[in-house]
Parts: structure tokens; C-alpha cells; sequence
């Protein structure tokens, strides 16, 4: 057979191997010889394939061991086995050959690879990764005809992808590299009357969400030379309408988006492409509709599909869109509303206009305003709604500036009508994730000279100067790139002093920094950095006493974080650097007969998803020269119950977990964890629950929650679990 095609523009070469280890003389993922045709795919063969990382021998071992006589440490050869990968073996081709029969019988598909009955399945010279996170159907139904000749098939896939060849669609994807290495439900489904021909082209099924490349019945997908990356992590819907022409010569669409793609050219508009570079990486829905009486001209323009959020870049009827030259990033993370009225005038000479925003963005030139932007940058890579709104009576003078409108959520940088809003030589940087309501009150006076306020705010960002309050911000550095709600409301009667003070306002979700009225909320050389993703309640209660001397609070968390500070509790955190970057709920919450003392200790609530890191009312939790990660994507019950001890002395536990990661510290269990390292990263569920009566010692035990799939490391009630010097 002649050399094909690999999957980085390397030559393939015959043979497969298992899970992301090459076969001999053959081809490999990543440009290297492959090792020996038809092994198992969860256990090594004899002669084929190694554990992690270590050569192979000829017998067949244990899962991710070498056989005994054949053993090799780490980057050593094993004895009279094939070398490492990239080198050349001593095993002659005959004895290769003879295996080939013998280990056909220790194929297993565990995946389920069910092929449907009436659909031919040519995969030759394919590398498909089914290295999912979540469920891998890839089913091979009964009477189908799976020829997946010198295929490498590694199930390491996030969400379900259902490769499902439909029974009367014809799928032959020769020479074709197809890494079903996706996050979310791939749904590459060839319909029964369309003719998917995707010859010489590299199909990447790493997609976070469903990847819907659901080629129609009557439309014509000619795809030639392109190149298609299916790593999107929401619904792609490049569907191809039945009376459109969809053409894409020499074209490259990287379909690694975030959030639905719909890239739907409708049946009377024209879509030409021609040398055109489209990267369908949006994290949010694209809908990148050209309207039937607009005219959409993007001659020689690169148009970068990775938008975040709803990126509506609609052409109205009445508008004229001339952007000849210009590059137009369509990388946005929420509605990108660059919606040019018919009666306003938007000029935008030699400016470069980046739609790579994460949330709305209004930008839209009401009828009575006039937009002046000479020499400005103006990039639109917002996460949330920015409503960037000169109104009619105020006056907007950025001379020299440069606003860059990357909110991840609304910006709604309103200059009201009575307000003076004097910006000279400042840099305003709108990339907020999240509502930034920068209002400048009407009674209120908001000097700010020499100030550099960055709106990437991810959620709302209140900064809402009120106006019996006095907010002095001399030589400060205020960002407001927040993911969530960030409430940074200066009460009336409340003394807000920040001198030489930089507050960073790029939280992702709810920061609630609301310092109420009695309270005396004192941050001398403090660095708070309000970045969170989620709701982050900074709030200092009526009673409490909240001292923070020479800290670093970083409030970047993307879930809820709510740092409340009961009445009566007593939160001192002398020299701390408590990072709130949590992605979901970190609930640190100190209760009221609680003593949480974290000397010198690291704790980030960088959690993508629920830190409850509550301290209940008769535990005792010490961190002393502890770093903790609450950086998790998913639930991190980090509960210490009111009669359990909470130990954990110079530990490093990182909650980076993304999916469920219930460390749940029952009533009566003893969990004792010396220097330990636990990375929950995983992205699935991981029930690491210690049950009440169970003993779970870890001592020098790495343990990596970095599954793709379940992983329920369940230490049941009357189990015993050690783990000693052991590396799971």
C-alpha cells in the first residue's frame, strides 16, 4: 500500500496501535513509526504495545506493566523488545506477521463501537482517539462491516461521541485523521441522503459540545483539502442549508468552538470565501448569518469563528458593511451585536475591529450621537454584554485612546447625560466577562487621572460610584475584567479609602463587594483582585472585624464564592494570599463560632465549580503552611463537618476537578493526608467520598483525579484504604 496521510502532514505508515502508542514501521498519532498491527485495546500485546511510556515485550502484561522478563524502566528498552518510540526494532517482519493472527482475539471494545447494520465503515489509515471523557459510543452495530485496518482508536474522549455512520450514508474518509477526542457529544452524523466525501482532510472530533456536522439531504458538502477541527466545545452546527452553495476552496475550517456554530448560509444570501481563514472555535453561538438583502464583501479577510457567546454579526438590510482590508475575529465569547443602524454613521477608518467577544456587544451608534474613534483599536473580544452607548446629550471625547470592548459580560460604560466623564490619556479596556456598570452617577465626581481602568470584567461589575459617597483613587490601578457580578458599590455613609491600592475587577462571576455601612474596611497596600467567575460575596457583615494588613486577595473565582464574614467570627489573615479565581460555588463561608486562622497560607479559589470550603461551627480547621487549589470546575465539597478533624499540614490539595469532586470529610472519619498531593482534576465525576467510618491514609501518595471518565474513588464505610508510596 502507498504512503498516506498522517495526521500532522506526516506519511502514515500500515498498522495501528492501541491507545496513543505507535505500531512498528507503521504510523503513529504524532509523526513517529508505529509499533505492531492489531493489539488489544485496553491490555498490551506481546511485541506491540507498552504502558506509559515504556517499551514493549513480547508477552502479554498487566494494565500498564510491562510483563515479567520483559520490564523496562521509563525511557529504557526492555529486552529483546522493540525499542521506544521513534526507533527501529530487532524483530523481524515474519514473526510480526504470525502475531497478527494470534491477537485478534484480544480485541476488546469496551466502548461499545457499534457501527449501524446497513453502513460501511472504511477507516483505512485513520486515527481515531476515542479518548473521552464521557460516554464513547462508538458503536459498532451487529451486521455493519467495521474494516478499521492500521487505526488507532484511543477512547480518551470528554462527552459522548457518537461517530454513528447512519445506515444508508456512505462514510469513506481514506487517508483521513478523525481524533474523537471531544468534550461533548460529537454527533458526526452522515445522514442517509448526503454524500460526505472528505478526501485528504483532517477531522478533529475533539469537540467540548455537540459538534452536529450534519451534512443535509439535499445540500453538497465539497470539503476538498480542507482542513475540519472538530474540537468545538458546544453545538456546531455547520449545517448546509439544501438551497445554498457551500463553497470552500482551499479553505480552513477549524470547527473548535465553544458554544453553537451556526454557520448557516441561508438560501438566498451569497457566501464567498475565497481564500478566506474561518475557525469555527466559538465558545458561544455564532451566528454568522448573511442576511438575503445584504451584501457581505470579506474579500481577502480573516473571519475567526471562536466566539465565546451568540456573535450575531448581522449585516441589517438598510446598512452599509464595507470593511475592505480588515480583520473582523469573530472569536466572541457572548452576543456580538455589531449591529450598524440605518440611520447612524459608523466610520471606522484603519481600525482593526475584533468581534472576539464573550458576551453581548452592543456597540451600537445611536442615531443622535456621534462616534469618533480616529487611530483608535477598538476590539470587541467581550465575554458579556458590553453597551458601549454614547447617548445623545453626553459628550465622548477618547482622543488617543484605546478601548478594548473584550468583556466576557456587560460593559455598560454609560456616560449619563449630567455626568463629566474625563478620560485624558487613560487607557479603558472594555474586555470585561461580565456586566460593567462603570456609571458615573449624576451628583457623583469621578476623577480617575493617570488611571488605567481595564473593564474585562466576566460578570457585573458595579463599580457604582453613588453619590453621597467619595471615591478616591489616586495613582490606582483599577481592572475591571470580571466574570460575574461585581458589586463594588461604595455605600453612602461608608469610607472607602484604597490609596496606592490596585484592585483588579476582572471577576467571572457575582463579587459582591459590598462594604456596608458601619463597617470599616481597611486594605492598606492591598492587592484585591476581583477576577472571580462566580459569585463572589466579599462581604464585610455589620459586627465583624475584617483586617487585612499587607494581603492579597485575588477574588478571581468563577463560581460562587462567598467570603462572608460572619457577625461574630473572626477572620485573621495576616500575610495571605487567598486567590478567589473559583470557577464555581466556593463557599468560604466562616461561621459565627468558628476560628479560621490561615497564617501564611496559599488557599485559591480558582474553582470552575462548587468550593464549599465551610468551616462549619465546632470544627477546628488549621491550614498552617497549606496550599490549597480550589480552582475546581465542578462540585468540590470540601465540607469539614462539625465533628471531624481537618488536618492537613504542608498538603497540596488542588481541586481543579471538573466534574463532581465531592471531598466530602464525614462526622466521624479521620482524614490525614501528610504531604500528600491530590489533584482532583479530573473531568468527570469523582466521588472521592470518605465515608464516615472509613480510614483513608495517603501518606507520600500521589494520587491524580485527572479521569476522563468516572472515576468513583469511593472509600466505602468499613473499607480500608492505603495507599503507600503509591502512585494512582
Amino acid at each position: 500500500m502507498s504512503v498516506s496521510w498522517s495526521s500532522i502532514g506526516r506519511p502514515l505508515s500500515f498498522c495501528r496501535s492501541s491507545i496513543g502508542y505507535p505500531s512498528p514501521v507503521h504510523r503513529s498519532p504524532i509523526g513517529r513509526p508505529s509499533v505492531v498491527p492489531y493489539i488489544s485495546v485496553s491490555r498490551p500485546s506481546a511485541v506491540h504495545r507498552s504502558s506509559i511510556g515504556r517499551p514493549l515485550s513480547f508477552c502479554r502484561s498487566f494494565i500498564g506493566r510491562p510483563s515479567d522478563g520483559h520490564r523496562s524502566s521509563i525511557g529504557r528498552r526492555s529486552a529483546n523488545c522493540r525499542p521506544s518510540i521513534g526507533r527501529q526494532s530487532a524483530v523481524h517482519r515474519s514473526s510480526l506477521v504470525q502475531l497478527l493472527a494470534v491477537h485478534r482475539s484480544f480485541i476488546v471494545c469496551p466502548l461499545s463501537l457499534e457501527c449501524r447494520a446497513s453502513s460501511s465503515f472504511k477507516n483505512k489509515h485513520t486515527t481515531l482517539f476515542a479518548n473521552a471523557e464521557l460516554n464513547v459510543e462508538l458503536e459498532c452495530r451487529a451486521s455493519s462491516t467495521f474494516k478499521k485496518h492500521c487505526t488507532t482508536l484511543s477512547s480518551n474522549v470528554v462527552l459522548n461521541v457518537e461517530l454513528e455512520c447512519r445506515a444508508s450514508s456512505t462514510f469513506e474518509n481514506k487517508h483521513t485523521t478523525l481524533y474523537a477526542n471531544a468534550e461533548l457529544n460529537v454527533e458526526l452524523e452522515c445522514r442517509a441522503s448526503s454524500t460526505f466525501e472528505n478526501k485528504h482532510t483532517t477531522l478533529y472530533a475533539n469537540a467540548e459540545l455537540n459538534v452536529e456536522l450534519e451534512c443535509r439531504a439535499s445540500s453538497t458538502f465539497e470539503n476538498k483539502h480542507t482542513t475540519l477541527y472538530a474540537n468545538a466545545e458546544l453545538n456546531v452546527e455547520l449545517e448546509c442549508r439544501a438551497s445554498s452553495t457551500f463553497k470552500k476552496h482551499c479553505t480552513t475550517l477549524s470547527s473548535n468552538v465553544e458554544l453553537n456554530v451556526e454557520l448557516k448560509c441561508r438560501a438566498s444570501s451569497t457566501f464567498e470565501n475565497k481564500h478566506t481563514t474561518l475557525y469555527a472555535n466559538a465558545e458561544l453561538n455564532v451566528e454568522l448569518e448573511c442576511r438575503a438583502s445584504s451584501t457581505f464583501e470579506n474579500k481577502h479577510t480573516a473571519l475567526y469563528a471562536n466566539a465565546e457567546l451568540n456573535v450575531e454579526l448581522e449585516c441589517r438590510t438598510s446598512s452599509t458593511f464595507e470593511k475592505k482590508h480588515t480583520t473582523l475575529y469573530a472569536n466572541a465569547e457572548l452576543n456580538v451585536e455589531l449591529e450598524c443602524r440605518a440611520s447612524s454613521t459608523f466610520k471606522n477608518y484603519s481600525t482593526t475591529l475584533y468581534p472576539n467577544v464573550e458576551l453581548n456587544v452592543e456597540l451600537e451608534c445611536r442615531a443622535s450621537s456621534s462616534l469618533k474613534n480616529y487611530c483608535t483599536t477598538l476590539s470587541p473580544n467581550v465575554e458579556l454584554n458590553v453597551e458601549l452607548e454614547c447617548r445623545a446629550s453626553s459628550s465622548f471625547k477618547n482622543k488617543h485612546t484605546t478601548i478594548f470592548a473584550n468583556a466576557e459580560l456587560n460593559v455598560e460604560l454609560e456616560c449619563r447625560a449630567s455626568s463629566t466623564f474625563k478620560k485624558h490619556c487613560t487607557t479603558l479596556s472594555s474586555n470585561v466577562e461580565l456586566n460593567v456598570e462603570l456609571e458615573c452617577r449624576a451628583s457623583s465626581t469621578f476623577e480617575n487621572k493617570h488611571t488605567t481602568l481595564y473593564a474585562n470584567a466576566e460578570l457585573n461589575v458595579e463599580l457604582e460610584c453613588r453619590a453621597s459617597s467619595t471615591f478616591e483613587n489616586k495613582h490606582t490601578t483599577l481592572y475591571a475584567n470580571a466574570e460575574l457580578n461585581v458589586e463594588l458599590e461604595c455605600r453612602a455613609s461608608s469610607t472607602f479609602e484604597n490609596k496606592h491600592t490596585t484592585l483588579y475587577a476582572n471577576a467571572e462571576l457575582n463579587v459582591e463587594l459590598e462594604f456596608r455601612a458601619i463597617s470599616s474596611f481597611k486594605n492598606y497596600c492591598t492587592t484585591l483582585y476581583p477576577n472571580v467567575d462566580l459569585n463572589v460575596e466579599l462581604e464585610c457583615r455589620a459586627s465583624s472585624t475584617c483586617k487585612k494588613y499587607c494581603s492579597t486577595l485575588s477574588p478571581n473565582v468563577e463560581l460562587n464564592v462567598e467570603l462572608e464574614y460572619r457577625a461574630s467570627s473572626t477572620f485573621e489573615n495576616k500575610h495571605t494570599a487567598l486567590f478567589a479565581n473559583a470557577e464555581l460555588n466556593v463557599e468560604l463561608e466562616c461561621r459565627a463560632s468558628s476560628t479560621f486562622e490561615n497564617k501564611h497560607t496559599t488557599l485559591y479559589a480558582n474553582a470552575e465549580l462548587n468550593v464549599e470550603l465551610e468551616c462549619l461551627a465546632s470544627s477546628t480547621f488549621e491550614n498552617k503552611h497549606t496550599t490549597l487549589f480550589a480552582n475546581a470546575e465542578l462540585n468540590v465539597e470540601l465540607e469539614c463537618r462539625a465533628s471531624s478533624t481537618f488536618k492537613n499540614y504542608c498538603t497540596t490539595l488542588y481541586p481543579n476537578v471538573e466534574l463532581n469532586v465531592e471531598l466530602e470529610c464525614r462526622a466521624s472519619s479521620s482524614f490525614k493526608n501528610n504531604y500528600s498531593t491530590l489533584s482532583p482534576n479530573v473531568e468527570l465525576n469523582v466521588p472521592l467520598e470518605c465515608r464516615a467510618s472509613s480510614t483513608f491514609e495517603n501518606k507520600h501518595t500521589t494520587l491524580y483525579a485527572n479521569a476522563e471518565l468516572n472515576v468513583e474513588l469511593e472509600c466505602r464505610a468499613s473499607s480500608t484504604f492505603e495507599n503507600k508510596h503509591t502512585t494512582l
